[in-house]
């Protein structure tokens, strides 16, 4: 009950104190919007369930009614074409076919109208006969396995539809649609699934996939790429379906009975088909690896396959335009295929035989880039036919004929040989390399033929009538460096030097494999202007060459962002050799070519050299500070000190210094000697300066002290120091121990450690304490006894390593000798170092066998009865190495021989003394960074370690002097130069010795000797010897008053040999 009635019938109003608000405008709008949204999705929801129904209904009642056609076609029998009853059951056969799915006894339906009077029914019902041949191309394409025997019914089938003979006209309108519905697809797909064996069914496949070249004659202008697939004409759809489909099936050619190969390789209209693989190219870019063609066949390995099965021997028919259209298509093919494809053809079964295959490990040019997808496992039959292509029957047929049409065919030659060495790993390239420079078969198959080359002669003729005059060549041969280097730029991306450039690559890479194997004796000719017996090029020619691969290599490191690691990176125009390739298939012939310039000069004074004085005043400072900042990458100095002593370096700076080591590292001889000479110890002081090492006697540096037996300086020198091992860079003082067990008098300044250096490399260089031998020249190498093998020899060879690291560390002069290969070996350069006119400063006897056997005119396999193996006494013992494996199985015979000679020198340069090397550049590079020895050669290294071998210049010497008591007019002085100058070469390096430790000068003259060599007054008593302080390079010298008496006093000084006491 409602006691507070006021009398009033109105409802109250409520009113909300809590402040909340209606809602606003917008989110009226957007609740509207919602709704609206709501609606439509709805609305397509019922769409798409209405769809769906129709697509359900359709599909069952079009089920329903395949079911009821196919029941009804159970239920009767064919008749004739004429019958009524065929047309009725041939539209039933079509109703009843379902696309997605295989049915078997439809299959078996179509295989029985197939085997009708199908011919007649074409004519009175062309329309139906052509859709069941669309039916049964797509279940040939779909469904080949499950039709098994079916499909060579149907292919019957189709070879009485399309006769090759007279076709009328229903005929050639079924073979034109059939082609368009994709006919050698199914051909192709069908053939893939026949067994392994020489079937007719297949032989059939074939046989109908060239119909369409019968039916259709006459080539045509018109590629089928270039059109619509309805408006292609019939013999170009034919054209691409056969290569698309047919030339790209794995193992075609080992299904086909003879008969079918035969026809194959007779009907196939081979040059339309080359013709047509030059176009799909087109569609290729080389540079991008991008392809305008979607499903190019040109990337499948199948399609080279059987292209090189089918083409290889056409090759002695072929003129000089078929055969360069050949060479274009091989290069194109190989080019496109990535480098795995061919390494899977040698995994198992070598092109060449085992002394081939192992041999020859030169530096690989980088592989091609590709980015295509890694192929699957290769079967052996087109392993063996991609094997073929680099046969030596294959390379002395193109060989032939090339010569036969040099002038048309010399360029496409070069570019198949670059894409051939490029993509082929090394031991089919090598053997490559072999066929074309030598003309012969690598495994023993004599092959030779009256029309080939003579060895040497691609070489030759390459250079003189392909490269010498070349536009290309005028290029790389610019008049200032300025210039050189715009100009190099501009051939390396210019595609119209397309043509020139693989000439330029085959000749170095010949060139470069022929030095190999070839003797100084060989290289140098009686007159410059001939060539030597082996040698294909005159001297004059060589300083030419020379001189344009050196501006290309300068170029290629100078400008470094050529040679870059961007991905695809920069290729040589017209091929797929990367620009880093290139640069080192140049840099190494630059190589080989200055390393005989070094031995024996043929070019002019400062041919190697590049840069003016001006370039030269700023090089060695930007050397350095690169190295720095290198040093500072490797070591990962990121902290605030490390930056604050090497900050880093712009990017356009790093640009500016960047290639002067890159020069520096690979082609060190285009700058001066005496430049690369300051660089190395100019890299020596960066890295005191970082150890915070000083020669002052004064300094604070840590010290080592060794006190050493004069007679036992090698034994105690290794126990005292060996162990220091990278702290052996800090200064050593040297006690050394009398006969007596005393000290000898001194403080060791430098020059006492420099004599202990010069004692002890004197001790255990000798090689009668077993670690080295002498070759003819006495040049030292390390032995190659199984003594020197040994745990404890090795850690000798270790410290030897140090010793003469120390030696460059602290610029001391050693007076050793050490075997020309042996210094190539320091320096990293064992690639083309390993040659055969190396072998000579090891072994000079068996470098003239190697020789005589190169030259051999006899029977080499019944007169010398060689084989692969090599045999070394010790001990009484005779102990015999394979080679290669299976060497001892192997004869060496005149086709081989170049190969042995290899394996023979690589066996006694490096295999031999493997672990001897390996323990002294273990030493070695604790204490010289292998980096600073690259910037100079192998006999500038010489230099470097044990000094010229010129003799003591006394007026440099004289010129250098300082005098302290003494005037330079004075007597006591002219009687010492005169003296000096009547002492044999042998004396002055004993004096030499006496006054500075070292028998031989300093490498840029006495100027640089420091302290400076001195002369001080010690007396007026005659009757005294001279005596030095070596470690200031100081002569102690009486006043003596004859020239006579100054010269026997200063003869018994230097012989005597005595200690520190002397001085």
């Amino acid at each position: 009950m409602e006691y507070n009635f006021t009398g009033s019938s109105r409802p109250q109003r409520h009113i909300n104190l809590g402040g909340a608000a209606g809602p606003s405008a917008s989110q009226l709008a957007a609740q509207a919007r919602m709704l609206r949204a709501e609606r439509q999705v709805q609305k397509q929801r019922n769409a798409a369930a209405t769809r769906i129904q129709a697509a359900f209904r359709a599909h069952s009642d079009a089920a329903r009614v395949r079911r009821q056609c196919a029941a009804e076609l159970e239920r009767g029998a064919w008749t004739a074409p004429s019958n009524a009853d065929w047309e009725r059951r041939t539209r039933l056969l079509l109703f009843s076919y379902r696309a997605t799915a295989y049915d078997s006894r439809h299959a078996e339906h179509v295989a029985t109208w197939a085997q009708g009077d199908i011919d007649a029914a074409l004519e009175r019902h062309s329309a139906l006969v052509a859709l069941i041949v669309r039916n049964m191309l797509q279940m040939l394409v779909r469904f080949p396995t499950q039709l098994g025997r079916l499909g060579a019914t149907y292919v019957d089938a189709l070879l009485r539809l399309l006769p090759a003979d007279q076709p009328t006209a229903p005929q050639q309108t079924l073979l034109t649609r059939a082609l368009r519905w994709g006919l050698h697809a199914a051909l192709s797909a069908y053939v893939a699934t026949l067994p392994l064996e020489r079937t007719n069914e297949a032989g059939a496949c074939v046989e109908l996939s060239l119909r369409p070249f019968a039916v259709f004659p006459g080539p045509t202008d018109t590629l089928a790429e270039t059109v619509s697939d309805a408006a292609a004409p019939p013999r170009a759809s034919a054209l691409r379906g056969f290569v698309a489909s047919l030339l790209t099936t794995a193992q075609l050619l080992p299904r086909l009975p003879l008969p079918s190969v035969t026809a194959l390789a007779a009907q196939l209209p081979f040059e339309e088909t080359t013709e047509h693989l030059r176009t799909l190219g087109r569609y290729f870019d080389i540079a991008t690896r991008d392809d305008a063609l979607h499903d190019n066949p040109i990337h499948s390995p199948y399609l080279l396959s059987n292209y090189v099965a089918l083409g290889s021997k056409r090759v002695a028919r072929m003129n000089a335009q078929q055969l360069r259209a050949y060479l274009e298509v091989l290069t194109l093919l190989q080019n496109t295929l990535p480098p795995k494809v061919f390494a899977a053809c040698t995994d198992t079964e070598p092109t060449h035989a085992p002394l081939d295959s192992a041999a020859m490990e030169i530096d690989e040019p980088s592989a091609s880039t590709s980015a295509a997808p890694a192929p699957e496992r290769l079967d052996a039959s087109t392993r063996r036919n991609l094997r073929a292509l680099v046969s030596d029957t294959h390379l002395h047929a193109l060989l032939a004929q090339s010569t036969r049409y040099a002038a048309q065919t010399r360029a496409a030659i070069c570019a198949f040989l670059v894409a051939t060495l490029q993509v082929w790993p090394s031991s089919a390239s090598e053997g490559v390399l072999t066929t074309v420079l030598y003309g012969y078969d690598s495994v023993g198959r004599s092959t030779h033929a009256a029309h080939l080359p003579a060895v040497g002669a691609m070489v030759r003729e390459l250079w003189r009538g392909y490269v010498r005059g070349s536009s290309l060549a005028r290029q790389l041969n610019g008049a200032s460096s300025t210039a050189r280097l715009v100009e190099t730029r501009q051939a390396l991306t210019d595609p119209a030097r397309a043509d020139e450039w693989p000439v330029l690559l085959v000749l170095s890479q010949l060139y470069g494999r022929a030095l190999l194997t070839m003797g100084d004796d060989e290289f140098y000719p009686a007159d410059r202007l001939q060539t030597a017996g082996k040698n294909p090029l005159t001297l004059d020619e060589l300083v030419t060459l020379s001189g344009m691969l050196r501006n290309l290599a300068f170029a290629l490191y100078w400008q470094q962002d050529l040679v870059n690691d961007a991905a695809p990176p920069a290729l040589v125009p017209g091929t797929v050799v990367p620009l880093g390739a290139l640069r080192e298939t140049v840099t190494r012939l630059l190589q080989q070519l200055h390393t005989r310039d070094a031995r024996r000069p043929f070019t002019p004074d400062g041919h190697w050299h590049m840069l003016s004085q001006q370039d030269l005043a700023s090089f060695i400072q930007s050397v350095i500070v690169e190295e720095r900042e290198l040093f500072a990458e490797s070591q990962g100095e990121a902290s605030p000190g490390a930056r604050a002593r090497h900050p880093m370096l712009s990017s356009r700076t790093l640009a500016f210094i960047g290639p002067r080591l890159n020069v520096l590292h690979h082609i060190p001889f285009v700058i001066p000697f005496e430049v690369r000479v300051e660089i190395f110890r100019q890299f020596v002081r960066s890295d005191a300066e970082r150890l915070h090492i000083s020669r002052d006697l004064f300094s604070r540096t840590n010290r080592h002290r060794a006190t050493v037996r004069r007679e036992r300086i090698a034994e105690d020198g290794m126990a005292q120091l060996n162990a220091l091992g990278p702290r052996l860079k800090e200064p050593v003082e040297i006690v050394f121990i009398d006969q007596f067990g005393q000290p000898e008098a001194g403080i060791d300044g430098g020059g006492v450690f420099k004599e202990f250096l010069t004692s002890l490399v004197r001790q255990v260089f000798d090689t009668d304490r077993g670690l080295w031998r002498a070759n003819e020249r006495q040049e030292l190498y390390p032995n190659p006894h199984s003594y020197s093998r040994q745990p404890e020899q090795l850690e000798w060879y270790t410290f030897l390593g140090r010793i003469l690291g120390k030696a460059l560390y602290e610029g001391i002069l050693v007076d050793v000798k050490l075997a020309n290969f042996f210094l190539g070996k320091w320096l990293g350069h064992q690639s083309y170092l390993d040659d055969l006119a190396s072998l000579q400063s090891l072994d000079a006897d068996l470098y003239r066998g190697l020789i005589q056997l190169k030259n051999y005119p006899g029977d080499v396999e019944n007169d010398l009865a060689l084989n692969f193996t090599v045999a070394d006494e010790e001990f009484g013992v005779t102990h015999t190495t394979e080679l290669v494996p299976g060497g001892a199985e192997i004869p060496v015979t005149k086709e081989n021989r170049l190969a042995y000679i290899y394996h023979v020198s690589r066996y006694r340069l490096s295999k031999q003394i493997e672990p001897q090397c390996r323990a002294f550049f273990q030493g070695l590079s604790e204490l010289i960074d292998p980096r600073w020895l690259r910037v100079l050669s192998r006999d500038e290294l010489r230099v470097l370690v044990s000094g010229t071998e010129a003799p003591i210049d006394l007026t440099d010497l004289r010129a250098h002097t300082v005098y302290g008591g003494y005037h330079e007019k004075d007597l006591a002085v002219t009687y010492f130069w005169e003296a000096l100058e009547t002492l044999d070469p042998a004396s002055r390096k004993a004096f030499l010795r006496f006054v500075t430790s070292s028998p031989n000068p300093p490498l840029l003259g006495f100027g640089e000797l420091h302290p400076q060599f001195a002369i001080r007054h010690a007396g007026d008593d005659v009757t005294r010897l001279p005596t030095a302080s070596t470690c200031v390079n100081l002569l102690k010298l009486p006043a003596y008053t004859s020239r006579e008496q100054c010269l026997e006093k200063l003869r018994y000084a230097i012989h005597s040999e005595a200690g520190f006491d002397l001085s």
